[in-house]
C-alpha cells in the first residue's frame, strides 16, 4: 500500500509506541509474535535484532559498518530493506520501522528482540515491553538442541546475558510500559495470557490469536512444553545451570531444583570448554558441510571481509531450513 506522507500521518502513534516482545533466544518469543500478529489491529513482524545487535557497548555502530551488515547479515536481509545513507543511526532504524508499518499498516507495529534490549528506549523512548520470560533450565537444553551450546553450562548464558540487559531496560521504563508474561503460562493457559496482553495494549482479544496452525508452521500452545528439563534434564545438567545463574533463578521468579550444589571441578570446567568447542564445531561440521565450515572459520580468521561474505551467503541459505 503506497502513502503519502498526510495519509500517514494517523499511524504516527505505531511508529511512537510500537511493541517488542523481549527475551532470551529459545524463550517462546516466536510463538508469542506468532499468536499476536494473527489479530487484526497488529503487525507483528519479525525479529527486529538488527535495530541494536551491532552496538559496541552503549555505542552505535559506525554507518558504513552497519549498512554492510544489513546488506548481509540474514535476518535483516529478509526484512528486504532500503537503506537511507543520508540518516543518522536511530533516524535509519526508525525508518526501517516505517517501511516494515508501510507495508502492512495496522494499528500496532511490533517486533522480537533478543539481544541488546537495553537500547531500545534510546530510539523508542514510549515503546511498550512484553517481558518474556521462560524457566532457563529449559531455555539452556533448547540452546543444545540449535547447535548454539554444547551443554547447558554454556547454554544458560543465552538466558543470563539477556536477563541482564533486561535489568537495565527495565531501570529505564515505567512500568506502564512494561508487561511481565511468562512462557509457562502461555502455553497452560493461552486465552487468558493472551487477553491479559491485549489489555496491555489497549486492544480486544480476538479468538483469531489463536488460529495459529493453519497459517503457520507453529501448532497451537500446550501445556505439555513448559517445565520440561524435570523430565528430560539429568541431575547434572541441572546442576550445571543452577551454578552459572545461582541467584538469578530466584530473581526471575523460579525455584532452583537444589538450594546448594558442589562447585565446578577443575575438570568439569576443562570439559565443559572443551566439550562445547567440539559440540559446535561438529553441528556447524553436519549442517553445512566439512568445505563449507573450514571457509567459514578461515575467512572469519584471515578477517578477509569478502570471503566472510560469501561464506556467510551460502551458511545463511542453509540455515533458513532449520528455523523454527
Amino acid at each position: 500500500m503506497d502513502m503519502t506522507h498526510e495519509n500517514f500521518l494517523p499511524h504516527q502513534e505505531a511508529l511512537e509506541r510500537p511493541v517488542f516482545i523481549v527475551g532470551p533466544l529459545r524463550s517462546g518469543s516466536t510463538l508469542l509474535r506468532l499468536l499476536m500478529d494473527q489479530h487484526p489491529d497488529t503487525n507483528v513482524f519479525g525479529e527486529f535484532e538488527g535495530a541494536v545487535s551491532q552496538a559496541h557497548g552503549d555505542q552505535w555502530p559506525t554507518m558504513p559498518s552497519y549498512w554492510h551488515f544489513v546488506n548481509s547479515d540474514r535476518q535483516t536481509r529478509a526484512l528486504d530493506l532500503e537503506i537511507d545513507q543520508s540518516l543518522d543511526y536511530p533516524a535509519l532504524v526508525r525508518d526501517f520501522l516505517r517501511q516494515l508499518h508501510q507495508r502492512k499498516p495496522r494499528r500496532l507495529i511490533g517486533a522480537s528482540v533478543h539481544s541488546r534490549i537495553d537500547l531500545l528506549p534510546k530510539i523508542w523512548p514510549k515503546a511498550r515491553y512484553i517481558n518474556l520470560m521462560r524457566d532457563p533450565r529449559d531455555v539452556a537444553k533448547s540452546c543444545i538442541g540449535m547447535g548454539w551450546a554444547g551443554n547447558t553450562y554454556e547454554g544458560a548464558y543465552f538466558w543470563q546475558k539477556v536477563e541482564q540487559h533486561r535489568a537495565a531496560l527495565n531501570a529505564q521504563v515505567p512500568g506502564s510500559q512494561r508487561l511481565e508474561v511468562r512462557y509457562e503460562d502461555l502455553v497452560s493457559n493461552p486465552e487468558a495470557t493472551l487477553s491479559r496482553i491485549c489489555d496491555f495494549l489497549e486492544i480486544n482479544f480476538d479468538p483469531k490469536m489463536l488460529e495459529i496452525e493453519g497459517n503457520t508452521s507453529y501448532s497451537c500452545p500446550s501445556a505439555k512444553y513448559a517445565n520440561q528439563w524435570q523430565g528430560k534434564m539429568s541431575e547434572r545438567d541441572i546442576r550445571w545451570v543452577e551454578l552459572r545463574l545461582g541467584g538469578q533463578i530466584e530473581a526471575a521468579g523460579y525455584v532452583r531444583h537444589k538450594p546448594a550444589h558442589s562447585s565446578l571441578s577443575l575438570g568439569e570446567r576443562i570439559y565443559i570448554f572443551v566439550q562445547n568447542r567440539v559440540y559446535k564445531a561438529r553441528y556447524q561440521i553436519k549442517k553445512w558441510g566439512f568445505g563449507l565450515w573450514a571457509q567459514y572459520i578461515l575467512a572469519r580468521k584471515l578477517r578477509i571481509q569478502g570471503w566472510q561474505d560469501r561464506a556467510r551467503e551460502k551458511t545463511n541459505a542453509i540455515d533458513i531450513q532449520y528455523l523454527k
